[in-house]
C-alpha cells in the first residue's frame, strides 16, 4: 500500500514473465514489440516522474558488500548490508540520488557506506538536488534515531599512534602521514535517522571523517536524528563549511585523535533529548594535539534539556564540552537556550587557555573569545572548570535576539528562524 516501505516492480531473472511472451498486434505502429510480460524489464521508467520515486518508495539498485571498480549511482539505491569502497576505487553519487538503508543485514550489523583509505567518494549534490541517505522506514515511523548505520570516510592523514580502528566498524584502520590527501567531496549531502547501535559502546556516527586530509571537500552537509554523534572527526585535517546537525542523540560535532581542521558556518539544534553541541577531546599532552578552529556557529540548546544520550561516556550537562587537553580557536559563536552550563572544561594539560588570541601558530593553546555569546536560564554558569584548568571565565551573557527561536526549541516545535534580528549583539 502507499505506506509500505518500498517497491521494485521489475521481474527477477528466471521469472515466468520472460516465458511465452505474446506478440503485439501486427501492422499497428502504436505497439512496441517486447520480450517480457508486464510493464517493466530492467528499465524502471516510472523513476523519472512517479509519486513513488518522489516519496522514496523505489530503489533501482541494491548495494551490499565490496565495490571493487569505479561505480556511479545515478538512481536511487537500497543498501541491504555494509558497503565498502575499496582502495583505488571511486564511488560517484549523482545529484538528487536517495540512498535508502535497511535496519540491519539480517545478522545484526547495520548497513553503512564505508569509504576505505585510498578510495574516493564523489558525492556532489546541488541546492535543488541534494543527495540523501535515509532509512527505508515508513513515514509514520519518522523522525526516529538509529534506524540504520551511517556514512564513514577513512583516509591517510595524521592521527594519534599512526593508525586506529574506526568506531562502529571493526577490522579496518585509518591514519597515515599525508595531511593534504583528498578522499573526494561531500557537497549537499544529507544523512538522516542513522546511528544504529551494533554493540555495547559501539555506534555509528552520522558522518564519520577518520584520518581525512585537507584536500577533501565537505560543505553544505547535514546530519539529522542520528542516535550517536552528528559529525565526528577522528584526527586528520579536513575542513568543513556550512554544516547542520539537528537533534542527534549524542554530540552534534565531535573532534578527537589530534584533529587539526577548520569549521565555519555550523548550525546545531540539540533539543530536549540530545547531549552536547560539541565534544572536543585530545589526549592531554600527546601530539599531535587536537586543534579545531571553529568560527561562525550557532548552537541552540533547550531550556529544559539535560543529557540523555545512550552512547556517551560523558553526561555533563553542558552545551559545549572541552576536555582532555584539546587546543583550538573558538570565535563568533552564539550559544543560546542554555539550560545548565555554557562551557564545561576538564582534564586539561599544558595547553594555554586564553581569551586573547595568540599571534603564534602553535597548536598548544585553547582560545575562546570573550566576545562569544552564551545565553540561557537565569543564573546560568557560563563556564565550569576543574581544578587543573584555568584561563577561561568570560563571554557575553545577552540575548542574541534570534528571529524565531523558542526556549524549548525541539523537532516538534512549530517553526524556527535562527537569524539574528536588527540590533542584536550578534552584530
Amino acid at each position: 500500500d502507499f505506506d509500505s516501505a518500498g517497491f521494485d516492480p521489475r521481474p527477477m531473472s528466471g521469472s515466468i514473465a520472460y516465458s511465452n511472451v505474446d506478440s503485439t498486434p501486427v501492422d499497428d505502429p502504436f505497439f512496441e514489440s517486447t520480450s517480457y510480460k508486464g510493464a517493466f524489464d530492467t528499465d524502471l521508467w516510472i523513476e523519472d516522474f512517479s509519486w513513488l520515486a518522489d516519496n522514496l518508495k523505489l530503489a533501482s539498485i541494491t548495494a551490499c558488500g565490496d565495490i571493487t571498480s569505479d561505480t556511479t549511482w545515478s538512481t536511487s539505491v537500497r543498501m541491504t548490508c555494509q558497503v565498502f569502497v575499496q582502495s583505488g576505487v571511486t564511488l560517484t553519487i549523482s545529484p538528487g540520488v536517495t540512498v535508502l538503508s535497511e535496519a540491519d543485514d539480517g545478522s545484526g550489523l547495520a548497513p553503512a557506506l564505508v569509504i576505505l583509505p585510498g578510495a574516493m567518494i564523489n558525492a556532489v549534490g546541488t541546492a535543488s538536488s541534494p543527495i540523501t541517505f535515509t532509512s527505508v522506514a515508513e513515514a509514520s515511523e519518522l523522525p526516529a534515531r538509529g534506524l540504520w548505520g551511517g556514512l564513514i570516510v577513512m583516509g591517510n592523514a595524521p592521527v594519534y599512534d599512526g593508525t586506529d580502528e574506526v568506531e562502529g566498524i571493526t577490522g579496518f584502520t585509518y591514519g597515515g602521514t599525508d595531511p593534504t590527501e583528498s578522499s573526494g567531496a561531500l557537497q549537499y549531502v544529507r544523512v538522516w535517522y542513522g546511528g544504529s547501535v551494533i554493540g555495547a559502546n559501539n555506534e555509528i556516527n552520522g558522518i564519520t571523517l577518520a584520518g581525512i586530509g585537507s584536500g577533501t571537500t565537505v560543505s553544505n552537509c547535514e546530519v539529522a536524528f542520528n542516535l550517536d554523534d552528528g559529525f565526528e572527526m577522528f584526527g586528520g585535517t579536513v575542513n568543513l563549511k556550512w554544516i547542520s546537525a539537528l537533534f542527534v542523540g549524542d554530540d552534534s560535532i565531535d573532534t578527537d585523535q589530534g584533529y587539526q581542521g577548520k569549521i565555519q558556518y555550523a548550525y546545531v539544534m540539540i533539543g530536549a533529548t540530545g547531549n552536547h553541541g560539541v565534544e572536543m577531546d585530545s589526549k592531554i599532552d600527546d601530539t599531535p594535539r587536537s586543534f579545531p578552529q571553529l568560527y561562525s556557529a550557532t548552537f541552540v540548546h533547550h531550556l529544559d534539556g539535560s543529557p540523555e544520550s545512550v552512547s556517551s561516556d560523558d553526561q555533563i550537562a553542558a552545551t559545549l564540552r572541552l576536555r582532555e587537553g584539546t587546543g583550538g580557536e573558538f570565535g563568533n559563536l552564539i550559544v543560546t537556550n542554555v539550560a545548565n552550563i555554557g562551557v564545561f572544561q576538564n582534564d586539561c594539560g599544558t595547553e594555554s587557555r586564553t581569551h586573547v588570541l595568540p599571534t603564534a601558530g602553535s597548536p598548544d593553546y585553547l582560545w575562546f573569545s570573550s566576545q562569544n555569546i552564551i545565553y540561557g536560564a537565569s543564573g546560568i554558569t557560563l563556564y565550569s572548570l576543574d581544578s587543573s584548568c584555568a584561563g577561561l571565565s568570560s563571554a557575553i551573557n545577552m540575548d542574541p535576539m534570534l528571529t524565531l527561536m523558542p526556549g524549548e526549541a525541539d523537532f516538534d516545535s512549530a517553526g524556527f528562524d535562527p537569524r539574528p534580528m536588527s540590533g542584536s549583539i550578534a552584530y
